[in-house]
């Protein structure tokens, strides 16, 4: 095995030993798993580079030998999926799957074959930097412990097609398989451009749960840059409070934009969130729960939440509502799963019901959902008509203070 950094100083000469100039770069087709080194770009003494097919070249050992005379060099041409490895894969990024995060390519792992060059790996290691320096020796010698750390080829992929700013990537379908946490916190890391890259390997939904866990100003950022269409299909996708969130924090224009073309009842859900302040009950409710009226029986519920479920994302209670549209009850999952299936669910109901007017303060409402251990909190307004709910997760990221987060039910995994 070799590395790149290694050859990189390197002398070229020619097949009568006269020195042609120096090696410059490494080409590499990306059509096949492990790439073959196709050609060398040599650096000549009169300042021109020139792109020497590798099966000119004889051998490399202190310096590299081609098989030709200068004169008899036939230059080679680059193909589409060709790169090169110092100038577009060296000192780039790439994303670590099992770290979850980015980090800097330092230098490249070729296997020799038959006298061919082959790319292996990339080397992520601070031992990678030392030895492109040369001075991984004098490290080893005062008994440093360095670390290797590689990433196989193999789990490497071309983010763009676009040679002058090819970054890396894992592959998609690895990618998809990261919790939506860790797909933010590798977006985090990167260029605007290059993270909006990676969105766009996301389905949507994927790509708006990832989103979720990003930071407010980096969200902002994404979307005011993303095609219009796709930022659109994603806010589609995201819950009706953070995608109200999200915004009424772009600009006017671009926010416009964006709900006309959004479905009309997801846009619908948005507008009546963004009529509230943010720092109230209604600023950071959603409006997606389960609520059904009081004549149905526990059977016909069942029946309805298996419907509820295609759109609402989590439910934690189902609301029971009058023929007046007024909350009027609200029972657990729990409570409905033991109830006979032909029981009307207004007999096992709870009527007294713990809720927050659509303007009351949030650290109110969080209060609320601390003190009595809620996973939600229904909000209301006029005549007791339930508006959205507050959910648990919602007010410890918004609102809630350290001191109270061990009142919080241990699912959420805080």
């Amino acid at each position: 095995m070799r590395f790149l950094s290694e050859i990189m100083k390197k002398t070229v000469v020619d097949l009568d030993g006269n020195k042609i100039g120096k090696f410059k770069d490494f080409i590499v087709s990306v059509n096949i798993l492990y790439p073959l080194v196709e050609a060398v770009s040599i650096r000549t003494s009169g300042k021109k580079d020139i792109l020497v097919s590798w099966e000119d070249v004889d051998h490399i050992n202190k310096e590299i030998k081609l098989k030709v005379k200068l004169e008899d060099i036939k230059e080679y041409n680059l193909k589409k999926r060709d790169i090169k490895l110092v100038e577009d894969v060296l000192d780039k990024q790439v994303v670590d799957l099992e770290g979850k995060k980015i980090r800097r390519i330092n230098d490249l792992q070729l296997s020799t074959t038959r006298g061919y060059y082959r790319l292996i790996g990339v080397d992520i290691s601070f031992k990678g930097i030392l030895r492109r320096l040369g001075i991984e020796k004098i490290a080893s010698s005062l008994k440093i412990n360095l670390q290797e750390d590689y990433i196989s080829w193999m789990d490497v992929d071309v983010l763009e097609s676009d040679i002058s700013r090819l970054k890396l990537k894992v592959p998609e379908y690895s990618l998809k398989k990261l919790h939506p946490a860790d797909i933010a916190e590798i977006v985090d890391q990167l260029s605007i451009n290059d993270s909006i890259t990676i969105i766009n390997s996301l389905d949507d939904e994927v790509a708006a749960d990832a989103l979720e866990e990003i930071s407010p100003e980096r969200q902002v950022s994404l979307f005011e840059e993303m095609e219009t269409k796709r930022a659109a299909d994603i806010l589609e996708e995201m819950s009706p409070d953070d995608a109200a969130d999200l915004i009424g924090e772009l600009s006017d224009d671009r926010a416009q934009e964006l709900l006309k073309l959004m479905d009309p009842e997801e846009a619908k859900d948005v507008e009546s969130l963004l009529k509230y302040p943010e720092d109230t009950a209604g600023g950071i409710m959603t409006t997606e729960f389960a609520s059904v009226k009081e004549g149905l029986t526990a059977r016909e519920t069942l029946n309805a939440l298996r419907e509820m479920a295609k759109e609402v994302e989590s439910i934690y209670y189902i609301y029971i509502l009058s023929n007046f549209n007024s909350l009027v009850g609200v029972m657990s999952l729990r409570e409905l799963l033991l109830a006979d299936p032909e029981q009307k669910i207004a007999e096992v109901m709870h009527r007294d019901i713990i809720s927050v007017d659509v303007m009351e303060e949030e650290h109110d409402v969080a209060k609320k959902i601390a003190k009595y251990n809620l996973l939600a909190l229904p909000v209301v307004k006029d005549e007791n008509k339930i508006q959205g709910v507050v959910t648990v997760d919602d007010a410890i990221d918004i609102v809630l203070p350290t001191a109270w987060k061990k009142h919080v039910p241990r699912m959420f995994g805080r």
